[in-house]
């Protein structure tokens, strides 16, 4: 059987479609060159501050420039304004649509890493209020674009300017007849001008009424899904805390959606909302988890609060969470807990001091003397790294404790001490009436004897 060759079938392309694609490839370029030209201005600085000072600055130098400066200087300093305001629009518009693709999983940025370049985008749309006008006269001055009284000052360029203002929105101001600006409109040039200002202004609102919808929405939607996926915390960033504190007051969530509101703000980072995460410590379902979320917080000023609280849930969990922060700064406020504490309080307490090392050793030396044997076992373990005299005079004291518990850690912690004074104390243990302490007792002088053997071989 032979093979038979398929004829060659000839596709033509519309050809709107191959001129189409060569246009957007120019307005992503021009939108992309606007973008960077943005920089200028501050879009590149993440912190809010120096950001809208950089950009501030920038437009007054514009500004200031445009009276000192001659006019054709002017006019190309005013045009970069003008630019400068489209390009910052451009730039947020951008930086929202990584956000949004940040919190539809299509991206992995942290989006508190990027500039928030809202206010930025408002100061510098604000600026077409002295930049059109400053661009008229200027335009005027060099191409005669319009009728001018004689007489007429900046302030007449600034009323045309409202006029402008006043036709964008709605148009009203022509239904009225109403007119601020006694200059007119004269040669083609200055209709054109006009008519390109009249459809920035345009854009400009239009755009930031669609931007402002679509990030309303994208938060919506994000905190709506942080009840169930913890991780869109991270992904919506700090600018929706307001909404995610708000909706964990909400009594419809369960408690599996609100530890998961929880773990969101945690992640965020949000000082905020430490006094409501510590209310939740009172729920049983939610303890652990709010535990955590302080913890990662830090926020010290709930907790002392917390400690002081007369709901045994709040001092355990504030006690707990100290423990785990770390900062001796709690230490006294810790210590001051103990004399109005029951035992097991107490032992949570000195758990809590454990893992502040060094800061709270002196501290712990002194809870040795504690009535309750699970709070002087705690604060034994406590010690495991102090090898100070003091300690060792202490264990050798504590040895002959009534309670076998506590001579059996004394007896185990005794032979972190190369010292000759505890051999003998030692020894004893070796009948003593549990069997227990007797077994660690000789493991214990087994572990100074070959530390001493190690030590001649050497």
């Amino acid at each position: 059987m032979s093979l038979q060759t398929r004829p060659f079938i000839e596709v033509s392309v519309p050809s709107f479609i191959v001129t189409t694609r060569p246009r957007r490839s120019v307005l992503r370029l021009i939108d992309q060159s606007l973008v960077r030209f943005s920089r200028v201005f501050g879009t590149g600085v993440t912190s809010p501050v120096p950001q809208q000072v950089m950009l501030l600055t920038a437009f007054a130098v514009i500004h200031i420039s445009a009276f000192l400066v001659d006019a054709r200087i002017a006019w190309i300093l005013l045009w970069m304004g003008y630019f400068g305001v489209l390009a910052v629009g451009r730039a947020w518009v951008a930086n929202e649509k990584q956000r949004t693709a940040i919190a539809r999983k299509l991206s992995d940025v942290d989006p508190d890493e990027l500039p928030d370049l809202r206010l930025s985008a408002l100061l510098s749309a604000l600026q077409l209020i002295v930049i059109i006008p400053l661009l008229l006269r200027s335009s005027d001055a060099l191409f005669g674009l319009f009728s001018v009284p004689v007489g007429a000052g900046f302030a007449d360029w600034l009323l045309l300017g409202v006029d402008l203002l006043f036709r964008s929105l709605l148009d009203w101001s022509e239904i009225y007849g109403v007119q601020v600006s006694n200059i007119g409109l004269d040669a083609m040039g200055g209709r054109h001008l006009v008519m390109l200002f009249l459809l920035t202004i345009d854009f400009i609102l239009i755009q930031g009424l669609l931007r402002i919808f679509a990030i309303r929405r994208t938060i919506d939607e994000g905190v709506s899904a942080a009840v169930r996926d913890p991780e869109m915390g991270y992904r919506l960033g700090k600018r929706a805390s307001p909404r995610l504190l708000a909706l964990l007051d909400s009594p419809e969530l369960n408690s599996i959606e609100r530890g998961h509101l929880i773990e969101a703000l945690a992640v965020l980072g949000e000082d905020r909302a430490a006094p409501r995460i510590v209310e939740c410590l009172e729920d049983e379902t939610l303890h652990t988890t709010a535990v955590a979320a302080l913890v990662a917080l830090g926020s010290i000023p709930p907790l002392m609060q917390a400690l002081s609280s007369p709901e045994p849930r709040l001092r355990n969990g504030a006690i707990t969470a100290f423990g785990r922060i770390g900062n001796p700064a709690t230490i006294p406020a810790l210590l001051a807990q103990m004399g109005t504490s029951d035992a097991d309080t107490r032992e949570r307490i000195v758990r809590a001091l454990s893992r502040m090392e060094s800061h709270a050793q002196s501290h712990l030396l002194g809870v040795l003397d504690d009535e309750a044997t699970v709070v002087r076992l705690a604060a034994l373990q406590g010690l495991t790294n102090d090898t100070s005299d003091e300690l060792m005079q202490r264990l050798l004291v504590m040895i002959e404790d009534p309670d076998a518990e506590i001579r059996l850690a004394v007896v185990d912690a005794l032979q972190r001490f190369s010292d000759g004074r505890i051999v003998k104390p030692l020894a004893a243990a070796l009948t003593d009436d549990d069997t227990s302490v007797a077994r660690q007792a000789q493991r214990s002088l087994d572990h100074l004897q070959s530390v001493v053997a190690r030590s001649g071989g050497e």
